[in-house]
């Protein structure tokens, strides 16, 4: 079972509150707590969070329902009872099938929220008391008043992820073995290679890599082909899923050096690329206390995160293009299938959202990514401390994402909308550790000498210009002003 941080849970609510309006998969409540009403609710927001392919819904007190202000809550969800009955125990109850929802209580400035967090219907739609439950709107209603919407969902249970469907099937065991680099698998997670080929086997069905079928034969699933294969090409469906990595002689795409694919399963050939891509990248020998060092234009950290994104967020039954690296002289540009997942000018402190929820997992397991949205605060950290541009991010016709590493230029050569973007997304880092930035900040990450403060306060007024930042305390003396996103 996920742990869910309080940290996790104070950024959820914030990420819910700024709704535009209260959507099918999230309710809010003030002090409403009567049992029968929230087991409705759960009902309506499970089976509204299937169909509108969330793998939670929330209900959420404490919170108004038109203004979404936090006011807090007297709800104390331990103590309610109904009848001799514990609330939870009561509910559980109720519900069929039962669903592993959650309570949390959530300290939101110095106001209490509760927070009950709804997982999805996954095979038929969730009862209460033996009614079922929709949301229309925001109303909530008897699925079977909507005959519609209930074949609709009934759809829904029949689509199983992209990542859970067959790659290769009716496989002899020899046969799906030797597709498969069980020993590097073993060594990723630090594990000895059990002896017994039954226990291997054990373990690939439990990461769902591979399933028995009901001929007695094996079937490799798409994750598994996408993890742990010794080579993508062998796979139809999956040959164009290969990294591949492009290094270019100069700034433009005129004159390629050498063109790379990496067809190993993600858990392997990460690693083997960020590797590549470290040996190619331009580097700097300087001598420091007598000892010869290599300075790398990018920060590796930044290489890993980025090319783990493009790895795990790409839409995978999108077709026509692989994931991506291309290695220019002045950049690095990462690009996969799929529209980002989150606003870009969000992506640092938004609550972590995957397209693969499978293939992330498993990643994460294996130590190449995290899933509590760390990455891009990795990356806006490693570029800063390397006085580098931010990375820019696109979304190129809601179809692709792009993530552009910039090498290090002089000051006068950058843009205005580098130095703008450059300067927000410093400001997003230091607002999720609960800092604001200043003046000195700003000339520490572009590189400038105290003597060049005013190029400093000429980037913070345009990113305010911009309405990407705003004083922290308006009454605070020029001097001493602090500054965080316009969002805060």
């Amino acid at each position: 079972m996920a742990i869910r941080s309080m940290e996790y849970l104070k950024s959820l609510v914030r990420e819910l509150v700024k709704l535009p309006s209260e959507t099918e998969w999230v309710e809010f409540k003030c002090n409403n707590k009567e049992p029968q009403m929230i087991g409705e609710y759960i009902s309506a927001l499970s089976n509204s969070a299937a169909l509108c392919e969330r793998p939670k819904a929330y209900l959420v007190w404490g919170v108004q329902d038109d203004t979404h202000k936090i006011v807090g809550t007297e709800f104390q969800y331990r103590k309610m009872k109904k009848g001799n009955e514990e609330l939870e125990a009561w509910l559980s109850r109720m519900l069929f099938p039962r669903i592993n929802f959650r309570f949390f209580e959530v300290s939101m400035e110095d106001e209490k929220v509760v927070l009950l967090e709804i997982p999805c219907a996954e095979k038929q739609p969730v009862q209460f008391a033996g009614a079922e439950y929709i949301r229309i709107g925001t109303n909530k209603k008897n699925l079977k008043e909507y005959p519609d919407k209930e074949r609709e969902l009934w759809r829904t249970f029949d689509s199983t992820p992209y990542e859970l469907r067959i790659a290769m099937s009716n496989l002899d065991e020899d046969s799906m073995v030797s597709l498969m680099d069980f020993s590097r698998y073993y060594d990723k997670l630090e594990m000895p290679i059990p002896r017994n080929r039954d226990k291997i086997l054990e373990d690939l069905k439990h990461e769902k890599f591979i399933v028995k079928n009901d001929a007695g034969n094996w079937n490799i699933t798409n994750i598994g082909a996408l993890m742990i294969a010794k080579d993508l090409k062998k796979f139809e469906n999956l040959h164009r899923r290969s990294v591949r990595v492009i290094w270019y002689k100069e700034k433009s795409r005129l004159n390629a050096i050498r063109e790379k694919e990496f067809t190993g399963g993600y858990a392997f050939s990460h690693e083997d690329i960020v590797q590549y891509i470290m040996t190619i990248i331009p580097q700097e020998e300087i001598i420091v206390e007598a000892t010869r060092k290599s300075i790398v234009s990018f920060p590796e950290i930044a290489i890993r995160e980025l090319l783990a994104n493009a790895m795990i967020h790409q839409d995978l039954q999108q077709r026509g293009t692989n994931p991506m690296v291309e290695v220019f002289q002045n950049r690095i540009e990462f690009s996969n299938a799929g529209e980002p997942l989150v606003a870009i000018e969000r992506i640092v402190d938004s609550v972590p959202v995957s397209r693969n929820e499978n293939i992330a997992g498993f990643m994460h397991k294996c130590g190449i990514c995290e899933e509590r949205g760390s990455g891009y605060d990795k990356i806006i950290e490693a570029t800063g401390k390397s006085e580098l541009l931010a990375p820019r991010i696109e979304n190129q016709n809601n179809q692709f994402t792009k993530a552009v590493l910039f090498a290090k230029i002089p000051f006068n050569m950058t843009t205005k909308e580098d130095r703008i973007r450059t300067c927000y997304m410093q400001a997003c880092l230091a607002y999720v550790n609960y800092e604001a930035i200043n003046n000195t900040d700003i000339r520490n990450l572009f590189g400038l000498s105290i003597k060049e403060s005013y190029k400093a306060s000429r980037i913070i007024k345009d990113t305010i210009e911009a309405r990407l930042l705003r004083p922290l305390d308006d009454t605070t003396a020029p001097r001493y002003m602090k500054y965080i996103p316009y969002w805060a």
